[in-house]
């Protein structure tokens, strides 16, 4: 896969979009904030880390998208040489190898895919059901209060609950999908949670794990 500048990000979001995965829940799953991925698909690197921290984000996007997580990282190093930056291992191993040290450390693209998977595996499932899906329980709840208030407008005006209920939802889901591209639930809660991490106290610019890496 050979890319052109200007179109990694967008060749990026589009395979992203192919899986269905939205920017909140590869956030969650990857403990990077939305508004990080969101320049990472725009090519804006001006908040991003450098170096490991920047190919480590990449290499997890490239996994969760189905991309080949090498290629994407080569890519990704070539096109954005600043960002991507992999002369501090050449600069480690000439140390070394002056004083005749073993050098054990390696780049996080040295890492096999089954290690990769495993650590994303032991991530998401330490953040339990709830925590992956919160953001679908909130468009849920949003979505159910609206189609019942709609259909006890229905009752006030003298029909039965039932076929009224039906109507509603049926009526908010095809004005939601037409206007917004999907249910006003799913819309309000990416906006709450969108806003929520946007405020400085709650925004993780650098990702928890990356230190231990």
């Amino acid at each position: 896969m050979k890319l052109e500048k200007a179109t990694f990000g967008p060749v990026m979001r589009a395979a992203r979009e192919r899986r269905g995965i939205s920017l909140h829940q590869l956030a969650d799953d990857t403990k990077v904030s939305v508004e990080l991925w969101r320049e990472f698909e725009d090519n804006d690197f001006t908040r991003w880390p450098s170096r490991i921290y920047a190919r480590t984000y990449v290499r997890e996007y490239a996994m969760r998208v189905g991309l080949d997580p090498d290629t994407i990282v080569n890519e990704f190093c070539r096109l954005f040489p600043e960002q991507g930056d992999r002369r501090s291992e050449g600069l480690l191993r000439a140390h070394a190898a002056i004083v005749q040290h073993d050098l054990a450390w390696q780049d996080e693209g040295s890492a096999t895919q089954e290690q990769w998977n495993r650590r994303a595996s032991d991530r998401a499932a330490s953040r339990g059901w709830l925590g992956k899906n919160r953001g679908r329980l909130i468009a849920i709840a949003i979505d159910m209060k609206m189609a019942l208030a709609f259909a006890g407008v229905g009752v006030l005006l003298h029909l039965d609950f039932w076929p009224s209920l039906a109507l509603s939802a049926l009526v908010y889901h095809a004005v939601g999908v037409m206007t917004l591209g999907r249910t006003v639930g799913m819309f309000l809660s990416d906006w709450s949670m969108k806003t929520f991490r946007a405020k400085p106290a709650t925004r993780g610019l650098v990702s928890t794990r990356a230190g231990t890496l």
